[in-house]
């Protein structure tokens, strides 16, 4: 059975936007009483007047020729005039933050959309999911991300143009549709793949672009974004992708969406690599995941890559301990260190559920 592998990588911040200023107007007060007229030398018909004044007059009379003047023009409109916005830059965003859904892995894996469907993942919303219809428009969105990102052996400051990728494609024996079955980056490596394809000009595919509209619209397309993108395809994009396949990914990705997101579980699984695992080990894991197509010389990348494969890979045609040369004892015993010492949250207690039917 060839090694399959379905992941990559990215981040985002919602930029602040400044509070529209309220201007309250300033009102002018009526006055069509003229004291002088009014003196009438009887003193209750002038007192009555007065009390008529001062209960109706300001608020109900309606200007006239002897009402005082409005404010010059000069002075009304720096308070009230508001210069027009801009157009966008870009094409309307698909999406909103406020109104994209949140949803658990349950509602998630029972999904079965026909267009990309963008999503927070519930008990981590700083975890943008998008669910794809099938590989191949996810690896339209993502392939030539994770070759500016994470794919060993290219060049980490330009984007590729369409034939490099598919050169790239091509030398893994793999294919557009195949690259990688999920995927899986900080948004802020996304937003700056981006900003490097913008500065060379290079014209994008429509599902690129249709991503770059779900992260713009969700506020999270900046270099210093604290979050994370993942993906997975629908049920029945492939035979890989049946139901045990598609959940083993979804869990796989979600788990780098803690890693990017989670301070406290990213560096419990940096000492892990360093404290719990062998050098030998920690050779074999490099060696599986360079074969795999991963930057080696990305030491936190493989690093993530350990703990999504050995911890959260639930389907044994994605990943199985053999691979990385681990006996079926070994693995056990590091995979209940792993969940026992890790932080506590939803994916503690995921993995404690899953501890027991992993591969």
């Amino acid at each position: 059975m060839p090694e399959i592998d379905p992941d990559a990588t990215i981040k985002v911040r919602r930029p602040l936007g400044a509070e529209p200023v309220r201007v309250e107007p300033r009102a002018t007060k009526a006055n069509p009483f003229n004291p002088i007229l009014l003196a009438s030398g009887v003193a209750g018909l002038a007192l009555l007047g007065g009390a008529i004044y001062m209960l109706f007059g300001p608020a109900s009379v309606v200007p006239g020729k002897d009402t005082a003047p409005p404010l010059a023009p000069a002075l009304v409109q720096p308070a009230v005039v508001v210069p027009a916005l801009a157009p966008p830059a870009i094409a309307p965003p698909v999406v909103v933050h406020d109104v994209l859904p949140r949803r658990d892995e349950a509602e998630i894996l029972a999904q079965r959309v026909a267009a990309p469907v963008p999503m927070w993942f519930g008990p981590n919303p700083r975890v943008l999911v998008v669910d794809y219809p099938d590989l191949h428009s996810q690896g339209m969105a993502f392939n030539r991300v994770a070759a500016f990102i994470e794919k060993a052996g290219l060049p980490r400051d330009r984007v590729l143009s369409d034939s490099e990728l598919a050169a790239a494609i091509k030398a893994e024996n793999a294919t557009a549709d195949t690259y990688y079955y999920g995927h899986d980056y900080r948004i802020a490596d996304v937003a700056r793949f981006y900003a490097t394809a913008d500065r060379q000009k290079i014209a994008l595919a429509e599902e690129e672009e249709r991503l770059r509209r779900i992260i713009t619209g969700v506020g999270m397309m900046h270099e210093a974004a604290e979050a994370g993108v993942i993906s997975i395809p629908r049920e029945g994009s492939d035979t890989f992708v049946d139901p045990s396949g598609r959940q083993s990914l979804l869990r796989h990705e979600l788990s780098h969406g803690e890693f990017f997101t989670v301070p406290a579980y990213a560096a419990f699984v940096r000492r892990f690599w360093r404290e719990n695992l062998t050098e030998p080990e920690r050779a074999a894991f490099r060696g599986f995941l360079t074969r795999q197509g991963y930057d080696p010389k990305d030491e936190d990348l493989l690093i993530n890559e350990m703990q999504a494969h050995l911890i959260h890979t639930t389907d044994k045609r994605y990943f199985s301990p053999n691979y990385v040369g681990l006996s079926r004892t070994r693995a056990e015993s590091l995979r209940t260190q792993f969940v026992t010492l890790m932080p506590p949250g939803w994916l503690q207690d995921a993995a404690r559920k899953s501890l027991p039917s992993l591969p």
